[in-house]
């Protein structure tokens, strides 16, 4: 049934339809008007007629008041995996996502366009119309997409002559440009093959006329077809080979019914050009055209088990002979579609020419700025000379300019730009600030999940539920209040803090320490307080972001050195000497859970006239005698000039200290803003790590759990196939590789019952992507073992020999 709506501007009618039969195909028609290849009535029928890919179709005529057409359009809805045009996201990664979470970056699109060829999105009446009937169609697609419930709108496929006009009219209404998938284009202007091969370099030319020796040199035939529905199911499987092996882009899902309807419909207006190879069909082409000035390579399959499958370069030779088709039709242009950049790029006058999209989604703004940027990301760019490189490059700028909707002057534009998060919560993997209910101890409970095994935690002697160090908390509570109201420097200082400063210092082997809020805030006030303008600081690649964040505020120029690399190391001090420098480490890496080699960067330090900062966050309390640290265990404390520590890991409480001598302490207590500046860390927090601290000596089994645990899960995980490194350290990296995967994969653990920390970019390089698997001294057995069978159920997924494939 057809349904007539009126849209704006006025003056425009706008007719719908659901089926080619409801209308005639002279209604379609435009008089006085070219239509596109593709949107002539006959060339709409195979797509109709044969039910791929499962499409929803709406015909659009939009016509004057007085009933003078005016613009038509072919609009259907298709569900569009984007997952398949991320480079990055190999077929396996793929596949284990979508077996998990079937919807991951799967949408309902309603399109305006081919789902076949390139082309014109809209036939119009004259260029003039372009401003009634656009506005018109967009409105009409709005509610379509709300009927058949796609979430996304793309009009697509336009020819970048038109870009501003589709801007002017789009934008407004919400939409945001793509560049799409790129077109390959030929230009005809000789008047046989023979004069386009002449005119090519000598060896150019050799290497396209080997390929149409394909008779001579293999035994291969040539048969063209006007009609060839005979040939429906061999050409349907025959291009299945070639999707099979598609890397790029989900595409059109042929069935056999196309290609008899092809041979119905286009008859006088299609060529197959089929391969014979002793009388098997091997390999085809199918063209099209019209009464326009196009010719269309519509559809090419071929089988890949084929003997000469890769010395006969079919593909080649077909490009060839469908242009001289083009060229005795009269033709002026060869479209050749959207794959195959390489191989059509080698023959006569073939460019690359941007296509642009234009998109949004029906009702959410952020989620359109989300998938334009994303698309922008995704979809692959040929490699292409450097005419058409720079082209290319132009166009992606002005994409990017134009899919801001704030200007460049506005602060907030980075805010527009970024897609990170936003990119996880469109393809439904997004699982940041998950909400617990309970204390972290072996298990940690979720309303909606239950009892979760927890393997992504910092609290690794376990001690934040500890019977004393909870009682100290409350105690220190009930006598001081909850906070101290001030700075350390002014009326924020009590007696528990001087305690607890004193206590620190002593377990590093110290004459001093200072405390901060937080252990980000520590190294922040620290570093930036010993450091300027002039200062050069020289860091391990992989230390923590606050290292990073604390040598930028500082102002001093700062270096990197290959991670735990010593000999890059020695390089770098030895070509700064002279410099005034601070080598800045980490002693247990927060994401890898490798140690450094303090005993050998002690002695580089010490050769090059290089003073020590060390970041023992991840160390105290697990490593070294009486959990004193990885300096401790190396024996080179007293070569540390300053030695630093959070308490929001072994020691069950939040806030930091830095300890060295005294004079460079007390200086830090004068000029370390984010201690000078900041609040005082409340009482309960001061009491309960000073408990921790002091429980932590009295139970030195826990040290041994934790690392028993870690090296358990490590050896239960590489058993099943992971690679998961252990280091000597509570921390157990498993790396996947893929920043999705590790997303998707961190979600499909918990709902089955197991908590780890997802990591990627910029956390860890994209390579190591995958799980932070981390343990405590109070990881039950039962429960060590129930992680390990969930793991073991995803193995096969997630396993590195299969997803590096």
């Amino acid at each position: 049934m057809s349904t007539v709506t009126t849209s704006t501007p006025p003056g425009v009618r706008l007719r719908t339809y659901r089926s080619l039969d409801e209308f005639s195909p002279d209604s379609w028609e435009i008089p006085g008007a070219t239509m596109p290849t593709g949107m002539a009535h006959r060339f709409l029928r195979p797509a109709e007629e044969s039910g791929i890919n499962d499409l929803n179709h709406y015909y659009l005529m939009a016509d004057s008041p007085e009933g003078k057409a005016l613009g038509r359009a072919n609009v259907y809805s298709v569900r569009f995996d984007l997952a398949t045009t991320d480079r990055k996201l190999t077929p396996p990664w793929r596949a284990a996502i979508k077996q998990w979470f079937p919807d991951y970056m799967a949408f309902r699109i309603m399109e305006c366009g081919l789902l076949t060829q390139v082309s014109d999105p809209l036939a119009l009446r004259s260029e003039a119309d372009l401003e009634r009937v656009l506005p018109a169609v967009a409105g009409q697609m709005m509610k379509l997409a709300q009927a058949d419930g796609s979430e996304f709108l793309l009009i697509r496929d336009i020819d970048t002559t038109h870009y501003q006009r589709y801007l002017d009219l789009l934008g407004p209404l919400g939409f945001r440009p793509v560049l799409g998938f790129s077109n390959v284009r030929i230009d005809i202007r000789w008047s046989s093959l023979s004069e386009a091969l002449a005119a090519q370099t000598s060896r150019h030319r050799t290497r396209l006329t080997a390929a149409l020796r394909f008779r001579e040199r293999f035994g291969i035939e040539v048969e063209e077809l006007d009609e060839y529905a005979e040939y429906a199911g061999v050409l349907a499987q025959l291009w299945r080979n070639v999707m099979a092996g598609a890397k790029d882009y989900q595409r059109e899902n042929l069935n056999p019914e196309f290609f008899a309807s092809c041979s119905r419909h286009l008859r006088g207006r299609s060529k197959l050009f089929l391969f014979r190879h002793q009388g098997i069909p091997v390999a085809y082409m199918l063209n099209t055209w019209d009464a326009g000035e196009d010719y269309v390579l519509l559809e090419w399959g071929i089988d890949r088990t084929f003997e000469h499958y890769r010395q006969a370069n079919l593909y080649r030779a077909v490009m060839l002979l469908s242009l001289q088709d083009a060229i005795r039709l009269g033709k002026r242009r060869v479209n050749m579609g959207i794959t195959n950049y390489f191989t059509k790029l080698h023959l006569p006058g073939a460019r690359v020419l941007p296509t642009l999209y234009f998109l949004r989604h029906r009702t959410d703004p952020v989620h359109t700025t989300t998938l334009a940027r994303l698309m922008l990301h995704n979809i692959q760019r040929p490699q292409l000379p450097q005419d058409m490189s720079e082209e290319f490059s132009r166009w992606e700028e002005r994409i990017r300019l134009d899919q801001d909707s704030l200007p460049t002057h506005d602060i907030f534009r980075k805010i527009d730009r970024q897609h990170k998060y936003t990119g996880l919560k469109l393809g439904g993997v997004y699982g940041f600030y998950p909400q617990f209910t309970g204390p972290q101890q072996s298990t940690i409970h979720s309303a909606e999940l239950g009892e979760i095994v927890l393997m992504g935690t910092n609290s690794y002697l376990g001690l934040a539920t500890h019977p004393k160090v909870v009682a100290a908390s409350v105690a220190a509570a009930r006598r001081y209040g909850t906070g101290c109201s001030g700075s350390p420097l002014l009326n924020g200082t009590l007696d528990l803090h001087t305690q607890l400063e004193e206590r620190l210092a002593a377990f590093v082997g110290k004459p001093a320490a200072v405390l901060c809020s937080t252990g980000y805030q520590t190294n922040l006030a620290a570093i930036s307080a010993l450091c300027e303008a002039g200062d050069l600081i020289v860091m391990d690649a992989l230390n923590h972001r606050s290292l990073f964040d604390a040598a930028r505020l500082s102002g001093a120029d700062f270096t990197v050195y290959r991670h735990n690399d010593m000999e890059h190391l020695e390089q770098v001090l030895r070509r700064t000497t002279g410099r005034r420098r601070m080598l800045v480490v980490d002693s247990v890496f927060s994401m890898q859970g490798t140690v450094a080699h303090l005993a050998v960067l002690s002695d580089l330090a010490d050769r090059h006239g290089c003073r020590v900062y060390l970041d023992e966050s991840h160390a105290l309390g697990v490593l070294g005698p009486e959990g004193r640290g990885a300096a401790a265990a190396a024996d080179v404390s007293a070569r540390m000039d300053l030695v630093m520590g959070t308490f929001s890991k072994s020691f069950a409480s939040i806030g930091g200290f830095v300890a060295g001598d005294q004079a460079v302490i007390d200086y830090i207590r004068h000029n370390g803003a984010g201690h000078v500046f900041s609040a005082s860390l409340p009482p309960a927090a001061v009491a309960a790590t000073q408990a921790a601290l002091e429980v932590s000596l009295c139970e030195p089994d826990r040290r041994a759990r934790v690392l028993a645990a870690a090296q358990y899960m490590s050896t239960g995980l590489a058993r099943l196939g992971y690679q998961a490194e252990f280091h000597g350290t509570p921390i157990v990296p498993v790396i996947l590789g893929s920043p999705a995967l590790a997303h998707a994969g961190y979600l499909r653990l918990m709902q089955a019952g197991v908590y780890v920390n997802p990591v990627a970019p910029p956390a860890v390089p994209e390579e190591r992507s995958g799980f932070r698997t981390s343990y405590l001294a109070d990881h039950r057995q039962a429960d060590l073992d129930r992680a390990l069978r969930e793991f073991a159920k995803l193995a096969q997924d997630l396993r590195p020999e299969r997803t590096s494939t």
